[in-house]
């Protein structure tokens, strides 16, 4: 008969997980021989939060959940900002902690802390996991994370009871758990008909549409759908940050990134239209309240309504509601190509061509000088694209530049563009690098991430080494936490608290055994991506920025 952790390993298995990232304790041991026996392998992070971080990116590229493993106490609660991350940022992934077994409650208390209240907030589940419940309850809260709209749940389990067998299921429970399949929507129905035909109805009659898309694409994937709808509709697509690419940056509907900030420049476009198709759309990634555009008549005045809303996602509009005409919830692929059959009005003023004037308004502003010795964030910006292949993953930690990263690199392949967006957390960019490569490895990878970041997560460079992954980590270096240091200058205040001397990173990769680089001028730049792109191993390239060049960087 299976113990608890091989049930726990197998309901994994059978998910499709095949890698769990963590930093393990004495009390998990149990669990990591029982995912070693199923075929499912571990890799050793330096710290639990990067463990989540890289959980996710690995989910993120292979569609099926992630897996972290982490100890009792310090270890648990040092996976919180990972797990934070994944519950605004929508990811599936499993984190598994330890806890002492209830046999030395209460009167034990070393390292013990309440981790299911702790967890209870930022997932979909907690589950104490005992022999009792792990053959029907197991499975079912592995699959959770995958039904609906995505997200993290937590088991906890003693090194005790993990040697325990479990218990039988009866004949109707085995029915309703034995499989632990993570069934995700798009299996092709077609949505309500009435609802389908309202939603016909609407976007038949827009001059102006928009599609608007983001994370909730994610795992079904319905890009070739979502194009042909653009197309069809010639409807200008606007896209959140973890949406990127979902229609390549190359393609002449493709409007630009929302979400960033308050004045993004694609808000324009939005403003503009007069019917909004959301498309696995989520608000948790806009750091903007999202309200409709306005619709034409009394605009000025006040007296206008909203703009029409057709919502399309694989979970039910809520958290918070948005103010939808029609909710098609299920396969997106088959409500969009139902809606790609429509009979279009669109204005011959809009889409290809209202896009390709605002790019070229866009194209028009005139950078700044950076000082000498320094390089600007476009010029590195270009420089990685030139010398990155079309699916090169990109993953980019959080800062100034993630947002200016967001708005300008040219993403020309779905699902290549990771980040942490609805939480934000600095030290995302290497670990979910080295997740991305891992899950990918016939594919190039590269982090981009500040000085400040990098400190965060300094220790997972051995990851990258000792796996030779070929990794560029691109090190975007001036001194300073610069978004924060920016609104203090903003605010007239001068900065305080938020600048530093960066160390060498050259000579600590070095130290590592990885190749590394130091640019700050465009040719010395060119150069070093260029080996880093030949050498098919981890290189680190130290980019000294002038922050003059980003969007969120007073002038």
């Amino acid at each position: 008969m299976a113990t608890v952790a091989e049930t726990i390993a197998q309901s994994l298995h059978d998910a499709g997980v095949r890698l769990a990232f963590g930093m393990p304790g004495g009390e998990v041991v149990s669990v990591l021989e029982a995912l070693q026996r199923v075929g499912i392998g571990f890799e050793l992070m330096h710290h639990e939060q990067s463990a989540v971080f890289a959980a996710d990116a690995y989910a993120r590229a292979t569609g099926k959940p992630g897996c972290a493993l982490t100890t009792l106490g310090p270890g648990a609660l040092n996976a919180v900002p990972g797990i934070g991350h994944a519950w605004l940022d929508r990811a599936p992934v499993v984190l598994i902690t330890a806890q002492k077994p209830d046999s030395l409650l209460p009167d034990y208390t070393h390292q013990v802390v309440d981790l299911q209240t702790v967890f209870s907030p930022i997932t979909k589940r907690t589950l104490k996991v005992t022999p009792e419940n792990a053959a029907a309850e197991v499975p079912a809260a592995v699959a959770l994370t995958m039904q609906g709209r995505p997200g993290p749940v937590h088991l906890q389990i003693s090194n005790e009871e993990a040697e325990l067998p479990v218990a039988r299921l009866r004949g109707q429970q085995v029915a309703r758990n034995s499989t632990g399949q993570c069934k995700v929507g798009g299996n092709g129905d077609l949505p309500d008909g009435e609802r389908l035909s309202r939603a016909r109805d609407i976007v038949a009659k827009a001059s102006r549409p928009v599609i608007l898309a983001g994370l909730g694409l994610e795992p079904e994937a319905p890009y070739d759908a979502l194009r042909a709808l653009a197309e069809a509709a010639n409807a200008p697509v606007i896209l959140s940050p973890k949406g990127k690419g979902a229609l390549p940056d190359g393609h002449p509907l493709s409007a630009g990134v929302i979400g960033l900030t308050r004045t993004d420049p694609v808000y324009e476009i939005l403003e503009e239209s007069d019917c909004v198709v959301a498309v696995g759309f989520d608000v948790v990634e806009l750091v903007k309240e999202f309200s409709l555009p306005q619709s034409g008549e009394g605009k000025s005045s006040g007296g206008a309504d909203d703009v029409p809303l057709i919502w399309i996602a694989n979970w039910p509009n809520y958290d918070p509601v948005l103010p939808a005409d029609v909710e098609l919830v299920g396969s997106m692929t088959a409500a969009l190509m139902q809606l790609a059959g429509s009979a279009f009005c669109t204005d011959g003023q809009w889409g290809e061509t209202r896009v390709r004037a605002f790019h070229e308004q866009l194209a028009a502003l005139p950078l700044p000088t950076p000082r000498h010795g320094h390089l600007l964030p476009q010029q590195l910006l270009e420089g990685m694209r030139r010398h990155m292949s079309e699916e090169t993953l990109l993953a980019v930690d959080v800062g100034s530049h993630k947002i200016f990263g967001s708005l300008e690199w040219p993403t020309l392949t779905p699902n290549s563009f990771a980040l942490s967006n609805g939480l934000s957390c600095m030290g995302f960019g290497l670990p979910a690098a080295i997740g991305t490569a891992l899950a990918r490895p016939d594919e190039s990878a590269a982090c981009l991430i500040g000085d400040g970041g990098l400190l965060m997560c300094l220790g997972e460079l051995a990851v990258l080494a000792r796996l030779d992954l070929p990794v560029i980590v691109v090190v975007a270096v001036d001194n300073a936490i610069d978004l924060i240091r920016s609104h203090q200058i903003r605010q007239g205040k001068k900065p305080f608290g938020t600048e530093f001397p960066a160390p060498d990173f050259c000579k600590i990769a070095a130290g590592y055994g990885i190749a590394a680089a130091r640019v700050s001028t465009q040719e010395e730049c060119d150069e070093a991506l260029a080996c880093a792109a030949a050498a098919r191993a981890p290189y680190l390239i130290e980019a000294i920025i002038d922050p003059v060049g980003y969007p969120t960087t007073p002038r």
